[in-house]
C-alpha cells in the first residue's frame, strides 16, 4: 500500500482527480458494476467534503496500483 503525507489542498486535488476519472468512465471500461461505481462516487464525494472541512486527516482511497493511505497535514 502506498502511503502519502500531503497538504489539504493536494489531498482535495487527488480526490477530485479520482472522482473525475470515475465520472468520465461512461462506457464502463472498468470492471465495476453500476452500483459499485455509485458507491465509490458517493464515498469520494463524502471524503471530499470531510477533507475540505478539516474533519478528516487520515484516509484510504483507491489508487492506480492499489490502495493509497493519505495523511493530511494540519496547517
Amino acid at each position: 500500500m502506498e502511503e502519502v503525507f500531503t497538504s489539504q489542498s493536494r489531498a482535495v486535488a487527488r480526490i477530485m482527480t479520482a472522482r473525475q476519472a470515475l465520472l468520465q468512465d461512461k462506457d464502463g471500461m472498468t470492471a465495476m458494476s453500476r452500483d459499485e461505481k455509485a458507491a465509490r462516487l458517493e464515498r469520494l464525494e463524502r471524503l471530499l467534503f470531510d477533507v475540505r472541512a478539516g474533519r478528516t486527516f487520515d484516509f484510504t482511497m483507491p489508487g492506480a496500483s492499489g490502495e493509497v493511505r493519505i495523511w493530511v497535514s494540519r496547517d
